[in-house]
């Protein structure tokens, strides 16, 4: 993943250059791997093309880059050798209930799910078609290790490096169908007689039930403007910690690198583990992105989850999880009998997507459709119901926080609502402590809809405010 320091006094054509020297010489960028063109880079960080050309002319004049005609520019063969860190250990390759019972509305700003048309239907079906094949034309069909197929892991190493600065390796890499799942191997990893859990509140209580179920003591530790409250975290008593920084579920708060380096600083000293959900992360608008805590991360103390869900399909089940070397050998004695939970040709397409850059491309291509639709809401809050919404907080992701001025009953609003086929979702289910929890602010997802949808919906939707509001 590429940062740049514009108040560095290092030139930004150089500060490019020697990122991406450092990624070739260090393997994160293999030979014939594909470098992202001028104008992709120059919109990604915001620099003009010149200093994207002047980096990549300078590469080349070295021989760490070739360009070809019509093509664009790849990695040479500089037979280098990958010294791993001598301070690591050596490497070895070796709820269904809330959404059964929703009633279908038409105008549905959930948070969940994505609007199909968006899903790359037909690269996906050629990469599972072509994975099919080559399972076909092998002399048997086996099961995949538990980790995961070794191609899949390293093509989400390189992924995962390029868009979230994650510094891994493939060995630490666990393939898995849900973040839940990837959840269920921590648990089954770390004793919960030894381990007592910090998790945010509000927060995804799906997750923290799943922790609960296990036996582990929970402390919920409240979110700030900027983040987890670390000064509660710091006099909590835990040595785990359950976070979503990048954007914080739900109340959209992204963690800012001060409180990150305090919660790193809090890891360290307490021998204690961070589990970064790395939640829709993907989508930032009209702003660099944030690197991931764990790229932040110099002892090994974060865990690292995410999925693949938003920037594909729920559907495809995809989610990966990368464990600190020290934990990796205990997954390593206790999994070692289990078989990979998603099947075979399905991690040999996600590997294919991942490989000819179509993941990427797609990422950018919804990135962009996503923020419309963003632009789309918050003409149509503004609009139409100006007086009576507000919008508490800038999005990333695929939803925003919305404040309905004098709601004082959120379950009758949304009940209301529903009446009209307008859904949209209460805070306060994802507290924990439900006492004055944020009775009139509710959470709107764009990402599962059209623009016109969008629109509709609240216009719908404010009539439905105007005539509730004046009544009450």
């Amino acid at each position: 993943m590429l940062f740049l320091d514009e108040q560095s006094r290092i030139p930004l054509y150089k500060q490019l250059y020697d990122t991406l020297k450092r990624d070739i010489t260090t393997g994160q960028l293999p030979a014939g791997a594909s470098l992202k063109s001028l104008r992709v880079l120059e919109n990604e960080l915001n620099i003009s093309r010149n200093t994207v050309d002047r980096a990549y002319q300078q590469l080349i004049a070295e021989g760490y880059v070739r360009a070809v005609q019509g093509l664009g520019y790849f990695v040479e063969d500089i037979k280098s050798v990958y010294v791993p860190n001598p301070q690591l250990p050596s490497e070895t390759r070796t709820e269904f209930s809330h959404r059964a019972n929703k009633k279908k509305v038409r105008y549905d700003f959930e948070f969940e799910s994505i609007e199909s048309s968006l899903v790359p239907w037909g690269k996906w079906r050629k990469c599972v078609k072509d994975a099919l094949e080559l399972e076909a034309l092998g002399r048997s069909v086996a099961y995949e290790t538990a980790k995961g197929s070794l191609r899949l892991r390293e093509a989400l190493a390189g992924f995962l490096y390029r868009h979230r600065g994650v510094n891994c390796k493939p060995e630490q890499i666990i393939v898995c169908p849900g973040t839940q799942y990837a959840m269920e191997i921590i648990t089954s990893v770390l004793a919960p007689s030894t381990h007592r859990f910090a998790f945010e509140e509000p927060g995804y209580n799906a997750m923290r039930h799943r922790i609960e179920s296990k036996g582990y003591a929970v402390t919920s530790i409240p979110v700030l403007e900027n983040g987890i409250y670390t000064e509660l975290l710091r006099l909590s008593n835990c040595n785990m910690l359950y976070i979503t920084p990048s954007h914080q579920f739900p109340t959209g708060a992204v963690t800012p690198i001060s409180v990150r380096n305090e919660i790193l600083k809090w890891a360290y000293e307490s021998c204690a583990h961070v589990i970064e959900n790395d939640y829709d992360s993907e989508f930032r608008y009209g702003m660099l992105p944030i690197p991931s805590l764990q790229s932040l991360d110099q002892m090994q103390r974060v865990i690292y989850m995410g999925t693949l869900s938003k920037v594909l399909s729920p559907s495809i089940r995809c989610a990966y999880l990368v464990l600190p070397w020290d934990l990796l050998k205990t997954y390593e004695e206790k999994c070692k009998f289990f078989n990979s939970a998603l099947p075979t040709y399905h991690q040999t397409a996600l590997s294919m997507l991942i490989e000819s850059g179509a993941m990427e491309r797609h990422l950018r291509k919804v990135t962009l459709i996503n923020e419309q639709k963003y632009h789309t809401l918050l003409c149509a809050v503004s609009t139409f119901m100006s007086d009576h919404v507000k919008i508490v907080r800038e999005p990333s992701g695929v939803h925003t926080l919305v404040r309905v001025l004098g709601c004082r009953n959120q379950v009758d609003l949304i009940a209301r609502l529903e009446q009209s086929s307008v859904r949209i979702y209460g805070i306060r289910e994802h507290c924990h402590d439900q006492i004055g929890a944020y009775e009139d602010v509710f959470l709107m997802g764009f990402n599962s809809m059209t623009d016109k949808d969008v629109h509709d919906g609240c216009r719908i939707m404010a009539k439905v405010l105007k005539s509730y509001l004046y009544a009450s």
